[in-house]
């Protein structure tokens, strides 16, 4: 996350929605990228562009946060459920 650019999060939010969708409804962290999905599709519906069109106003630390979270805890339930 080091080379993420705060001031895209359009491309970020692309990102997490493309790997929360991916997880099938048998995968144990199957619950946790729902909860991704509801905070992408809010963040989305909150995206207002700035003066210079260049950039989103948005809470995208809070929002980046929530959503590496959750990814962490759908990753590491994944690697539970195949052991």
């Amino acid at each position: 996350m080091a080379d993420l650019d705060f001031d895209n999060i359009r491309l970020w939010l692309d990102e997490n929605e493309k790997y929360a969708s991916s997880i099938k409804a048998d995968d144990p962290g199957f619950g946790i990228a729902q909860e991704m999905l509801g905070i992408i599709s809010r963040a989305r519906g909150s995206l207002h562009p700035s003066a210079d069109s260049t950039a989103n106003y948005m809470p995208n630390k809070e929002i980046i946060e929530q959503l590496s979270t959750l990814r962490i805890q759908a990753e590491q339930a994944a690697l539970k459920g195949k052991r």
